[in-house]
């Protein structure tokens, strides 16, 4: 997609330079009409800046600059750190008028990662000390987002260079969750079954001593700990208004590279997260599932999105 892009862009960029040369006084009285967006003209557009932000990929026409666009590198949207930026992004439009357009934008994250591990089967070994019947591990790992924005923008010029100027409602959200299974079962004869040797260290951490014999991870909703130490919650909103200033230059008939800054107004909110463990509760004598909620937090404010302001380059195309 970004080579097909690049071809665009070239392509599109080339065409004037072997276009018929015109006088000055030709050129300012051109008529660009038929290059313009008319009413009923339908659009979608591609993020061409390689530092555009979430969203700058949600309305494709704003933007912000993080440190980079590697995917997996932290992102900032009202204040807080993205996972992940959106793996899909699709902004399209229609023209109400020759100056006046509605536009939609829904992007999507989505990583998720099943890793399976191999490891010897207790039971099997109780039966047979020699035996190397295996069972699986498994781990999955997912990241889940989105966001959805609706606006308006609205033109100024009959030229090839057009102002555009916007603004709408926007919402997103992400969760981050890593759940565990295994083969080898706690029972009241192994209180602390075997596990891959990848996960050992991740998943055993006894909770309630004196209750439980041993605990082990199934279930991680809760982020990586912050810079103090802290855990800090995986699953978060935003809601609230973007406004978007900027111009677009037709390189050609319907097609237009654009370039503009945003500012954006944010309600945010978070949502409890939790740590789940299974063990043998020496107590009761039963296999218990313990949900540690300790050390999380919660928040709720308001965000004025400075933070989130910056170039954006993009292209559109008119049909």
């Amino acid at each position: 997609m970004k080579k097909i892009l690049s071809i665009l862009l070239v392509a599109a960029l080339a065409t004037p330079m072997f276009a018929e040369k015109q006088s000055p006084e030709e050129v300012a009285n051109a008529d660009y009409t038929a290059w313009l967006p008319a009413q009923g003209d339908f659009f979608v557009g591609f993020s061409v800046d390689p530092f555009a932000n979430f969203i700058g990929k949600m309305f494709s026409s704003s933007g912000a600059t993080p440190d980079n666009y590697t995917r997996g590198e932290h992102y900032d949207i009202g204040g807080q750190a993205l996972l992940k930026a959106p793996v899909v992004s699709i902004m399209g439009g229609y023209m109400l008028t020759d100056k006046l357009g509605l536009k939609l934008n829904l992007g999507v994250i989505v990583d998720h990662t099943r890793t399976l591990y191999n490891v010897e089967s207790d039971a099997a070994k109780f039966e047979n000390s020699f035996s190397h019947e295996l069972v699986q591990d498994e781990k999955i790992h997912g990241e889940y987002g989105g966001s959805f924005a609706a606006g308006i923008e609205y033109r100024v010029g009959q030229k090839r260079v057009q102002g555009v100027f916007g603004a709408g409602l926007v919402y997103a959200f992400q969760t981050s969750s890593t759940k565990y299974s295994y083969g080898n079962l706690i029972t009241e004869m192994n209180q602390q079954p075997t596990v891959a040797s990848e996960l050992s260290s991740e998943v055993w951490n006894n909770m309630e001593p004196g209750v439980y014999a041993n605990t082990r991870l199934i279930n991680d909703a809760a982020s990586p700990a912050d810079a103090g130490g802290l855990l800090t919650d995986a699953i978060w909103h935003r809601v609230g208004l973007y406004t978007t200033v900027g111009v677009e230059w037709f390189v050609a008939p319907k097609i237009a590279l654009g370039l503009n800054v945003n500012l954006d107004l944010l309600y945010k909110w978070s949502n409890n997260v939790c740590r789940q463990y299974e063990g043998y509760n020496i107590l009761s004598g039963e296999v218990e599932t313990f949900t540690d909620l300790r050390g999380l937090k919660n928040y709720n404010g308001v965000t004025f999105g400075t933070e989130n302001i910056g170039a954006n380059l993009y292209l559109n195309f008119f049909f």
